[in-house]
């Protein structure tokens, strides 16, 4: 938290702040472990039916054994690097195993927001879901078309709850932002009128 202070603007103030929840965020890398189990599964097949342990040598076994650790591991790893906040300025993403990086996304900048709860976060955590804040920056185009890369506050507790509360913010600031205080009037007639529709000639 000590880090996100810093690079926090004059009168930027932190609203909500919080980091995953571990066990989701772990062992929600284990998709590409059981790929590895099958690459460490056949030289092992290999060995027990030849009997020789050199077989053990052959790229495919090591290959499983990156696929079925490495991707816990490393999240293992940087978890306690983890960390987001909200502000009332933008959203705030720390991040980094060696070094620190801050992802930034300004709140007139995001087009869309959805909640995911995975697998893992129903059999891992009483609470646990992540946010995925898309923005125009977060479109790439490949051989197959556009596909999207949003910004991601991962495993993160009471899910809902808090997406409801970022929701709130970003519509607040957004509305600060397009229509400040001193440019709207007492009274406006416009503001939750109720549509009555066409009517019939």
């Amino acid at each position: 938290m000590e880090d996100i202070h810093q690079v926090l603007d004059k009168n930027e103030k932190v609203l909500w702040d919080g980091k995953p929840n571990f066990w989701p965020f772990v062992l929600g890398s284990m998709l590409l472990s059981v790929v590895g189990l099958f690459f460490i599964a056949i030289p092992l097949f290999m060995v027990m039916a030849s009997g020789s342990i050199f077989i053990l040598i052959m790229p495919h076994f090591w290959i499983g054994i990156a696929l079925t650790f490495g991707g816990p591991l490393y999240s293992w790893l940087v978890y306690r690097y983890i960390h987001y906040a909200i502000t009332n300025k933008r959203v705030i993403i720390k991040s980094g195993l060696v070094g620190r990086d801050f992802k930034i996304v300004d709140y007139d900048k995001i087009t869309n927001a959805e909640v995911n709860i995975s697998i893992w976060d129903r059999l891992l955590a009483k609470s646990s879901g992540s946010i995925y804040i898309f923005t125009a920056g977060t479109i790439s185009y490949g051989r197959n078309g556009p596909y999207h890369t949003p910004y991601r506050l991962s495993n993160v507790p009471e899910p809902y709850k808090v997406f409801k509360y970022f929701k709130k913010v970003s519509f607040d600031v957004k509305t600060d932002i397009e229509y400040p205080n001193k440019y709207r009037p007492d009274t406006n007639p416009g503001y939750k009128t109720r549509y009555e529709g066409t009517k019939k000639r």
